[in-house]
């Protein structure tokens, strides 16, 4: 579970990205009443002559915001409640030569569809991986060390992540099981929110390409779950989010029904 102190500096997190967000929309709306210029082009006007106000809150630049705040607020949550954790989290270490081509074959085999993903399988193979090694780094978005002294490395992009996307956070993971090489470790895609509800649903179509999700992906509710060390951390979480947002209502408010009622 969340502990108090931890809730107290999630909510300040929320309102400090409330505030910010908030500020900058107003700043948008000036500048689009005074110079009929949007700079993060959130005009859409055939988008609001069928529903008005639609694009006016600018939603793709609030969730890339917002999944920034999401590791700021899983470290914040996954301090409290596990023995060590870090953002930006940076490993070094020597990589075998085995392994790094490995690493690549497997890569290359899984964008071309020559195989699929085997998250029992890679994982053996790195772990039992010998030889002449040479030095490798790589950065993961969120490390945690449990209670029971497991590792876990997170990479936390996009909930609907590109190709691209997908094989950084791959090789990523990859390269972390490659340099540390010992059953304690393991990697994942840690994803807050689920977009299509259930893991059973989900269907963006990259990250099935390249991820075993049953063993390589903890997605919304298991993912916060896992950081709080807690099965009431999703919950408890979302409702911090709910009371910050209630906050914020009146704001928010003002800056869609200006934009409802411009002019296309």
């Amino acid at each position: 579970m969340i502990g108090e102190q931890a809730q107290a500096r999630v909510t300040t997190l929320l309102r400090e990205f409330m505030n910010g967000w908030i500020a900058k929309q107003y700043e948008e709306l000036r500048r689009i009443e005074e110079e009929g210029v949007s700079p993060s082009g959130i005009l859409a006007p055939f988008h609001d002559a069928l529903v008005p106000g639609i694009r006016g809150l600018g939603e793709r630049g609030f969730s890339t915001a917002l999944g920034n705040l999401h590791e700021r607020i899983a470290l914040e949550i996954a301090s409290d409640a596990h023995e060590e954790a870090e953002r930006a989290h940076h490993l070094a270490g020597n990589l075998p030569v085995l392994a790094r081509e490995f690493i690549t074959q497997r890569i290359d085999q899984l964008e071309d569809g020559g195989a699929r993903p085997d998250h029992s399988y890679e994982r053996e193979q790195l772990l039992g991986a010998f030889g002449a090694e040479v030095p490798e780094d790589t950065r993961i978005d969120l490390y945690v060390r449990s209670n029971a002294a497991t590792e876990h490395y997170f990479e936390m992009k996009s909930a609907k992540p590109n190709k691209g996307q997908c094989i950084e956070m791959k090789q990523r993971l990859l390269t972390v099981l490659g340099i540390r090489r010992v059953e304690s470790v393991f990697v994942w895609w840690g994803v807050p929110y689920n977009p299509y509800g259930t893991a059973a649903a989900y269907s963006h179509p990259y990250p099935a390409r390249f991820f075993d999700f049953a063993s390589e992906v903890k997605l919304g509710a298991e993912f916060w779950n896992f950081v709080g060390d807690d099965e009431g951390t999703f919950e408890l979480l979302l409702g911090l989010y709910r009371n910050v947002g209630e906050e914020y209502a009146d704001q928010l408010d003002g800056p869609h029904a200006l934009l409802a009622g411009r002019e296309v």
